[in-house]
This record gives structure tokens, C-alpha cells and sequence, in this order.
């Protein structure tokens, strides 16, 4: 089942931060999370559990059916449309491996009407991705080099992990403890999204927080081999650890549209081309099919 409500509240946290050149008013903003609200219900209703299995179809059906069946107005269908690009941009910003299916809808349509008339409009500039500047890396980083609890010292091992091999959320919390040795080369293998396997190679900063966590992780009686574990010894699920992130982040005095470990997987590509690692061995390590994709994050750090 979709979490309608949690994908709403951080819609509408994104269109309210500081993301757009002229923001949006209180008025926009509660009218597209509206729009928005009834596609992801429509998609509850067809069935659709997680938002990777939502298809071109689904889309182009909410945006040309009306409410009772019949076929929407051209005014009510431009309205889905600029809802849909907008939600589709926001959800790339958390999931990259979620494709634009607004875009691909916008291009179908945009291909119907050069077939009647000729002719190519441009395309809208897209926002950067949003990434940690080198001083708020340092920032996050001295703020939870500070503590010395359990969670603390659990805290720096993970905020360093993600930095440096920039996995997805539900790929972090799916580490065990064995993947650590790999994670000490330098080199993880594992399987992400889309069942693709990929090869993530990378300078392994963190490994003084790793050692330090590995010797006292057994202290909370963990109840599976799950890397990263909480104070009562449970696996850390992915939703839990987009909160644990945001918080730590808050508490560095971050403030980005993006607050999340998906906001750490954007910085460690950008750091890695700002190092010099070669674009193609990027987009592997980001589980990509798109080098176009991985490019994104070119020039975002000096």
C-alpha cells in the first residue's frame, strides 16, 4: 500500500522550501498536493502497492479521466499535467531509479501534436540536484564525531557509509554485518533495484567509525545480522533511517529540500566526480542505466 500521507507531507515540504526562483503560494501549493493526493489514491485503487510499479498507462488514464469516468477537460488535464511534473521531479530527487513517467507522458503527448502540426517546443530548464556543500559535509561530520553513546558511535559509522558508497536507503539498511569487510576493500557487489547487480568501488574514509561500531554493535544483543541495528538490537528500517539522517542533519544546522539519505547518495557522487572518478565507473556505482542520469551531478561541487 502507498503511503499517501507521507509522500504528501514531503510534496508539500518541498514546494514550500527553497527550491523555485518565485515560490509558490500557500493557495499553488495546497492545490497541487490536492492534485496530487487523487493520483496516488487512484493508483490505491488500481491496486498499485509501491510507486516503481506504476506504468505510463495509470498516468495517462488519471490524466485523461475525469473524476465519474468521463473524459477530462483540456484546462482539468493541464492541471494533472503540471501536478504530475512537478511530483514526478520531487520523487526523482528521492528515488533516481524511479523513471519520470510525467516526462514520458509530456513527450508522448508533445509527439501526438507535432504529428497534427510540425514543430518542437523547447524544454524546461530542470532544478540541480540538491547536494551538501564540502563545508556542510564538515559540518554533519564534526557535529556526530561529538557523541560517544551507542547511537552516536552507530550514527558516525552510518553517516560516513553513505558518504562514501552513496547506496540507496532500502540498500543501507539491507547490509550485514559480513558486507563490512567489503566495505573495508573498498569494493561492494550486491544486488539493488530493478533485481540489477552492480559493482560499487570506492575510498573507504570512514573505516575508524566502522571498526569502532563493529566492537561495541553486540552490546544492544542484536536480533539479525543487520549492519546498522538500534539501541533495542533491531534492523533499522528504511523509513526509519530517513528520519534518523533528517534529524542529524537539523541538528548540524542543515537545511536543504532534501533532508535524507538520499541527499548523502547525491553527495557522494557529486564528491566522487569532484575527485576524479571516471563518470561510467559513477554510474555504476549508482545503479544508473542512464549515464545522462549520473551526470547530473557534474560541476555541483568545486
Amino acid at each position: 500500500m502507498i503511503d499517501c500521507d507521507g509522500w504528501i507531507q514531503q510534496f508539500e515540504k518541498w514546494l514550500a522550501g527553497p527550491n523555485f526562483t518565485n515560490p509558490y503560494s500557500q493557495v499553488s501549493i495546497r492545490g497541487y498536493c490536492a492534485h496530487a493526493r487523487r493520483f496516488l489514491d487512484a493508483l490505491d485503487y488500481d491496486g498499485v502497492e509501491d510507486l516503481s510499479e506504476v506504468s505510463i498507462a495509470m498516468v495517462r488514464k488519471y490524466i485523461r479521466t475525469g473524476q465519474h469516468g468521463e473524459k477530462s477537460k483540456r484546462s482539468s488535464q493541464y492541471v494533472k499535467m503540471a501536478t504530475l511534473m512537478l511530483f514526478y521531479e520531487f520523487l526523482s530527487l528521492n528515488d533516481d531509479s524511479l523513471p519520470n513517467l510525467a516526462l514520458s507522458y509530456q513527450e508522448e503527448h508533445r509527439a501526438q501534436r507535432e504529428r497534427r502540426s510540425g514543430g518542437r517546443g523547447g524544454f524546461k530548464e530542470k532544478r540541480l540536484v540538491p547536494v551538501l556543500s564540502w563545508q556542510e559535509m564538515e559540518r554533519l561530520l564534526t557535529h556526530i564525531d561529538r557523541g560517544t553513546s551507542y547511537a552516536a558511535m552507530r550514527d558516525k559509522a552510518l553517516i560516513r557509509f553513505i558518504l562514501d558508497t552513496g547506496l540507496r536507503a532500502s540498500e543501507v539498511v539491507a547490509m550485514s554485518v559480513k558486507d563490512a569487510g567489503d566495505y573495508f576493500e573498498g569494493r561492494i557487489r550486491l544486488v539493488g533495484k530493478g533485481n540489477k547487480e552492480r559493482l560499487v568501488r570506492f575510498q573507504p574514509e570512514g573505516v575508524e567509525a566502522m571498526r569502532n561500531w563493529l566492537q561495541i554493535r553486540h552490546r544492544s544483543h542484536p536480533q539479525s545480522d543487520a549492519l546498522f541495528v538500534t539501541d533495542q538490537g533491531k534492523a533499522i528500517p528504511a523509513k526509519a533511517l530517513h528520519t534518523m539522517v533528517s534529524r542529524l542533519l537539523i541538528r548540524s544546522g542543515i537545511e536543504k529540500s532534501q533532508c535524507g539519505p538520499h541527499l548523502l547518495r547525491h553527495t557522494a557522487a557529486s564528491s566522487w566526480l569532484a575527485k576524479g572518478m571516471d563518470l561510467r565507473q559513477v554510474q555504476e556505482n549508482m545503479g544508473h542505466a542512464n549515464i545522462a542520469t549520473s551526470s547530473r551531478y557534474l560541476h555541483l561541487l568545486e
